[in-house]
Parts: structure tokens; C-alpha cells; sequence
């Protein structure tokens, strides 16, 4: 983790992303990285990480407007904003994330790349959904050291929020749901995760590490859960469960703990947001699959060979 931190500041901060500071026709404010590198929640190679490429507004520029999906915004430019052209814009000057990414932050990182020079590493941009990713590979060989997708974001609202350049995926019919932006937790989310071990000492860090193993290691029984569920489940499990992060059984008490708590969730298929309420994280995932994964973890549970067989 302490190698991808040095490659990113090295590279991506101090090189690319100065150039496409200098060099940009929309004013970057700054960047903020986010993801399980940075949460110190990563199970393999720390050879991915997510940076917010936070853009520069007055408060009045951007108004965020509701769409009736939470967690979900549009967002207007006023009618002298340097983001209401048809470049980033529709005519209504609702700014559109893909042909922001597209019109001008994807050929802004092109640019910045091309004038990139290095003795030991090459660089490859390419596009990766809503983001821009960016790969630097050891010169000479086929060797990938980071990847690093780069996400066009605003900071709005009374309350500030930070809104990504990441498409509503979702079952509810929305109109023009390609104008929509969605509300980013992830700095809210590192700020509880990076140093939750730090006052007490404890095994959480180890713990949610070793479930999103087993997770990972399954996916035929979990492949619908993805890593934002666990860390969500697992905010809510801390939040209950304060105490007792750093006795002898801590571990062992703890995960047995998480994993009864992330049955339960899963057996009600109700997963409540952390931060949005009445949104379940589980609704679009088909019930009958939910039911699967709860009756995989109540065997688990229930028998000593099923969870050394998880473990081995």
C-alpha cells in the first residue's frame, strides 16, 4: 500500500495531474483519493485506487436539482457557467458526466500522458465507464504496477456534498437517467475506516480483510456482493458493537459477530444505507440469489466443517 501511496503521488499527482491542472479549460480545485488502499482495507495487491478529480465552482454556479432517485442528482449550470455549452451540457444546461469525461477530461489526461517522460515506467490511458483510467506499467515489460481510475466530481448543495460522474445502474425508471450524478460518501467512509484501529489497537482492519477474502475466494456462493456491501455492514456492525476490539478473543468474537449480522441482512434482503435513509443496498439483487447467499452463511455458521472449509 505504502508503494501504490508513492506511485500516486509520484506520478499521478506530481506529473499528470499537475499538467492537467495547468493545462485545463475547466479550473480543477483539487483531488481526493479514496478506496480500499486508503480505507487500509485492500486483500491483495494494492494496485488499484480511486481519485475524485474534484472541479472548481462557486457556491451558485451548480445547482444541484433532485431526480426522485436518492443518492442521485442532476446538476445545472447556471447560464454564464464556463460548463454550460454543448460541450458538457444539454440545451436546458443540465451538465451531461459522459461528455464531460469525454469532450474534455479524457483528452486533457491524453495530453498530460503524451507529455509524460520517464526513465522506468510508460503510461496507458484508456476509458472505464464514467472514469478515466490510467495504468503505469514498467517500461519494457507487460508489467502493471497501479491502475488508477480518475472520476470527474463536483462539490454542491447547501451541505457541500461531493456528486461523481458514476451512471444510475438501477431497476426504477428514471427519465434521462444519463444526466445523472451520483452523491459520493467515500471520503465520509475513509475518514471511519482509515484509523478505526487506532485508538484501541484492534482487529477490525483484520477482520473485514478476512471476510472480504472468504468473499472474494467464493464466488459461486457470493459473487453478488460486492466490497461496498461488506463495508457498509460492517460501518452498521462498529456502530452496534463498540466495545471490546482488543481482547485476547476479539477476533474470533468479532467475526463470528459480522458474519451472524451479515446473514441477517441478508435472510431479510434488507441492507440499509449508511448514510441514506430508507434505501436498501440489497434491491436490486434478484431474492432468490440474497436467499442463497443467507442459507450459504447459516451453514457456515452452523457447522464446524463448513467454516474450516471457508478458512482453509
Amino acid at each position: 500500500m505504502s508503494d501504490s501511496r508513492r506511485l500516486v503521488k509520484d506520478y499521478i499527482e506530481d506529473q499528470v495531474m499537475k499538467y492537467c491542472q495547468q493545462n485545463s479549460t475547466l479550473p480543477i480545485l483539487r483531488l481526493e483519493y479514496t478506496g480500499s488502499v486508503y480505507e487500509r482495507l485492500k486483500i491483495e495487491a494494492a494496485d488499484e485506487v480511486d481519485v475524485m478529480v474534484v472541479l472548481q465552482t462557486t457556491r451558485s454556479e451548480v445547482v444541484l436539482e433532485g431526480c426522485g432517485v436518492p443518492g442521485y442528482a442532476r446538476l445545472k449550470a447556471r447560464s454564464d457557467s464556463k460548463f454550460r455549452t454543448r460541450d458538457y451540457a444539454n440545451a436546458e444546461g443540465y451538465i451531461n458526466p459522459e461528455r464531460l469525461r469525454n469532450s474534455w477530461f479524457y483528452s486533457l489526461v491524453v495530453q498530460a500522458v503524451n507529455n509524460f517522460r520517464a526513465s522506468n515506467v510508460n503510461m496507458v490511458v484508456r476509458a472505464h465507464g464514467p472514469a478515466v483510467q490510467l495504468d503505469i506499467v514498467r517500461k519494457g515489460t507487460n508489467q502493471k504496477l497501479l491502475s488508477a481510475d480518475l472520476v470527474p466530481c463536483f462539490q454542491v448543495g447547501p451541505d457541500m456534498s461531493y456528486y461523481v460522474a458514476k451512471p444510475y445502474t438501477g431497476r426504477r425508471q428514471v427519465s434521462n437517467r444519463d444526466l445523472l450524478w451520483r452523491q459520493s460518501f467515500s471520503l465520509k467512509e475513509k475518514g471511519i475506516l482509515e484509523y478505526m484501529d487506532r485508538a484501541d489497537h484492534g482487529c477490525r482492519h483484520e477482520l473485514l480483510r478476512i471476510v472480504k477474502t472468504i468473499v472474494k475466494r467464493n464466488p459461486t456462493y457470493f459473487g453478488s456482493l460486492e466490497s461496498y456491501h461488506l463495508k457498509t455492514a460492517f460501518m452498521h456492525y462498529m456502530k452496534r458493537e463498540a466495545q471490546g476490539w482488543s481482547s485476547g478473543n476479539a477476533l474470533e468474537k468479532h467475526f463470528l459477530g459480522f458474519l451472524r449480522a451479515l446473514q441477517s441482512y441478508l435472510e431479510m434482503n434488507n441492507l440499509p444505507h449508511y448514510w441514506l435513509p430508507g434505501v436498501n443496498l440489497l434491491e436490486d439483487i434478484n431474492p432468490v440469489v440474497t436467499k442463497n447467499m443467507a442459507d450459504r452463511l447459516k451453514r457456515i455458521l452452523n457447522s464446524d466443517a463448513e467454516m474450516n472449509k471457508t478458512l482453509a
